[in-house]
């Protein structure tokens, strides 16, 4: 394993997942609107999403997506289409009607959202294809063990921050919690879901 750059690659692994994305946005909307409970079962859901695009990179299947500009961009739309339905979705199913000690306990929901959000993730499909390669020696194909252990240390990575993200949008539950059933709250919410599809759109559309 030697010839890695394991921390380089540790520091480029934080600054991606501090980078603004569908991840970050609907981890943090979900957690303001729904709890810590149920923001970290999305959580559960986004890194078994992430653990799919590195074992589908592993084997080679994100490299034909990449390499296909059909398939990108089924993928880059697919996951701004499925952004807006859970704006749609939560706009019309009144989230407040549930008790807050029920929205916060979260449920399967949580993590089915928020695997396939990063399932359809394209972000997530270029750094398993692109930038994680990179940290292999020059002179050799990253081998699979190595590429499955800095794939897990992403993983990690990634857990913790998103972990941090639903503590933080968690502060706000106890007041989201009691103006849910507002017109305007519900709106603030599904607009914010339509902001992070909006982003997804424009910055992966040079992939």
């Amino acid at each position: 394993m030697d010839g890695f750059g394991w921390l380089p690659f540790l520091m480029a692994a934080v600054l991606i997942e501090l980078t603004p994305g569908p991840n970050m946005g609907y981890l943090a909307l979900a957690s303001a609107r729904r709890g810590w409970g149920a923001g970290m079962l999305t959580v559960v859901g986004v890194t078994l999403g992430l653990a799919v695009h590195m074992i589908a990179a592993a084997v080679g299947l994100s490299q034909l997506a990449v390499a296909q500009p059909v398939l990108y961009q089924a993928l880059r739309w697919g996951g701004v289409i499925y952004l807006l339905w859970l704006a749609w979705d939560g706009w019309r199913s009144q989230g407040g009607a549930a008790e807050p000690e029920e929205r916060a306990l979260g449920d399967w929901r949580d993590v089915r959202r928020g695997f396939v959000t990063n399932l359809l993730n394209p972000k997530a499909l270029i750094f398993y294809v692109a930038v994680l390669p990179s940290f292999a020696p020059a002179q050799a194909e990253i081998p699979l063990s190595a590429f499955l252990l800095l794939g897990t240390v992403h993983l990690g990575v990634s857990v913790v921050i998103h972990t941090a993200i639903v503590a933080l949008g968690a502060r706000a539950y106890g007041w989201v919690a009691r103006a849910d059933k507002s017109p305007l709250v519900q709106a603030g919410f599904a607009l914010g879901l339509v902001a992070v599809a909006g982003w997804v759109a424009w910055s992966t559309r040079g992939g």
